[in-house]
């Protein structure tokens, strides 16, 4: 004769086997999704924030040297003037020297750093996918600075004009300021994915 517990196992055993697999299926989805967005993520800090932040911090090196540079100068300049004769005899051999910093600059701007400037552009144009929608509304503003540079370095816009536009890099303090925040919030994000994919039990992700 089949006994109680028997029939109890016969009955339940498939229902057990059954609601084990849902539940696993269930939490394999989950961590599907998880490891999904931990793969974007990641996609996101290598082939977009990261790089981008290359190229503003390979920009920024530049410029404050130019800066440094160009103060320093302007200081030594103003000490030849109060040293010399007046009138100034020989002002243009005494200036060309400064002369060829003002020129090295303005070289520097052509072939080094638009070209930094059109590599930002570029790569936010062509990864604009993997920025988060706070960092997209920049790409209009960085478009801008570009072809207004452009514009002006190719003697097709006068320089009364630019003035008009505010054309300062200014204007991209807060998309750098954006980019290095969100840089650190997706990079903090990452641990935090991880711990959750391991040590949650079952039914927790959602």
């Amino acid at each position: 004769m089949t006994t109680f517990l028997e029939i109890v196992k016969l009955v339940y055993a498939p229902l057990f086997t059954l609601l084990a697999g849902y539940f696993g299926m269930r939490y394999g989805l989950r961590q599907l999704r998880v490891e999904k967005h931990l793969d974007f993520v990641t996609r996101q800090l290598n082939e977009f924030y990261s790089p981008l932040l290359g190229f503003q911090k390979a920009i920024r090196a530049k410029s404050e040297l130019r800066l440094r540079i160009s103060g320093a100068a302007n200081r030594a300049w103003e000490e030849i003037c109060e040293r010399v004769p007046q009138p100034f005899y020989d002002h243009e051999k005494e200036f060309e020297p400064f002369k060829r910093i003002i020129d090295y600059d303005n070289e520097q701007l052509r072939k080094e750093l638009l070209p930094l400037y059109r590599g930002m552009l570029e790569l936010f144009r062509d990864n604009y996918w993997l920025a988060e929608p706070e960092t997209r509304k920049w790409f209009s503003e960085l478009s801008d600075f570009v072809e207004l540079w452009d514009r002006w370095i190719t003697q097709n816009i006068p320089g009364s004009v630019i003035e008009k536009l505010d054309h300062k890099e200014a204007r991209l303090l807060p998309f750098y300021e954006e980019l290095e925040t969100r840089l650190d919030l997706l990079r903090s994000e990452l641990p935090s994915v991880s711990i959750i994919l391991v040590h949650l039990p079952n039914g927790i992700l959602e």
